[in-house]
C-alpha cells in the first residue's frame, strides 16, 4: 500500500478507535497506530489484513497503561486454518443469504472469506480494538459485513436473541474453563436446526473437554493440519441426541 493510502488508513482507524475507546485524539497508544497492511494466502484465495506492526510493542504499551493484553492483534494459526477451510467448504448459497456469526473475530480473516462466499456476516469480538481492525480488513477486502463489539461470554443471550445462525465460527477461543463452559451452555442455542459451528483450534485441553462434552448434542468431525491445529465441524443432532 502507497504510503497516502497507509496514512489514510491510520487516520481512519484513529477515528474508530478514538470512538470506541471514548477517548480524546492523542491519547491512542502509538503501537497501535503503527500498522502495517499485509497479505496472506488462504488456500487458494488472498486476503489482506491490518495488523500492528510491532505487536511486542503494542502489548508493552497496553500493559503500562493497565490495559489487557492485546491478543487479538495477531494472525493467529487457528484464525488463518479457519479462514482457509472456508475457502475449501465454502458457506452453501442460499437465499436469503446464510447467516454466519463470528466469535472472537480478532483480525476477521475467517469473517472476510465468509462474506466473499455471499453470507450475511456478523463479526463479533469482545474487545473493542479488533472489531475496529476487523472492520478495515473488511473493507480493505472490499467485502460486505456487520461489526459489534460483544463478549460472547458477557453477552450471550444477546447473540441469542439475533439467531439463530446458519453456522458459527470460533478460532481458538476455548482456551479457559470459563469459555468452555459457557460455550456448552450457549453455542447450541445459536444455530438452527441445521446449523453448523465450524472451529478451529491448535488442540487445546479445554477444546477436547469441550468436543467431549458436545457429543451428546452434535455430530463431530474433526480434522488436524500439519499446522498443529485441529478443525471441528458440528452439526446439531436431531432429537438432540436421544
Amino acid at each position: 500500500m502507497a504510503d497516502d493510502g497507509l496514512s489514510a488508513l491510520r487516520a481512519s482507524l484513529a477515528e474508530r478507535l478514538n470512538a470506541l475507546r471514548e477517548v480524546p485524539v492523542g491519547e491512542l497508544p502509538p503501537a497501535l497506530l503503527d500498522v502495517v497492511v499485509q497479505r496472506f494466502a488462504v488456500s487458494s484465495q488472498e486476503l489482506v489484513l491490518v495488523l500492528p506492526r510491532v505487536w511486542e510493542q503494542l502489548r508493552h504499551e497496553e500493559g503500562g497503561a493497565g490495559r489487557p493484553i492485546p491478543y487479538w492483534a495477531r494472525p493467529w494459526p487457528s484464525g488463518l486454518a479457519l479462514a482457509a477451510s472456508l475457502v475449501d467448504e465454502p458457506v452453501r448459497r442460499s437465499h436469503p443469504p446464510p447467516r454466519v456469526l463470528e466469535l472472537g473475530c480478532g483480525l476477521g480473516a475467517p469473517s472476510v472469506v465468509a462474506a466473499r462466499s455471499g453470507a450475511a456476516v456478523l463479526a463479533t469480538d469482545g474487545a473493542a480494538d479488533a472489531v475496529a481492525f476487523a472492520a478495515h480488513a473488511l473493507a480493505l477486502n472490499e467485502v460486505v459485513a456487520d461489526v459489534a463489539v460483544v463478549d460472547w461470554a458477557a453477552h450471550g443471550e444477546a447473540l441469542v436473541e439475533l439467531g439463530p445462525f446458519d453456522v458459527v465460527l470460533a478460532a481458538d477461543v476455548l482456551y479457559t474453563r470459563a469459555n468452555v463452559e459457557t460455550a456448552l451452555r450457549l453455542w447450541p442455542r445459536l444455530l438452527g436446526e441445521s446449523g453448523v459451528l465450524r472451529l478451529a483450534d491448535p488442540q487445546r485441553a479445554g477444546t477436547r473437554d469441550f468436543l467431549a462434552a458436545a457429543r451428546g448434542t452434535f455430530s463431530v468431525v474433526s480434522q488436524r493440519q500439519d499446522d498443529g491445529v485441529a478443525l471441528h465441524v458440528l452439526r446439531p443432532l436431531r432429537g438432540g441426541g436421544a
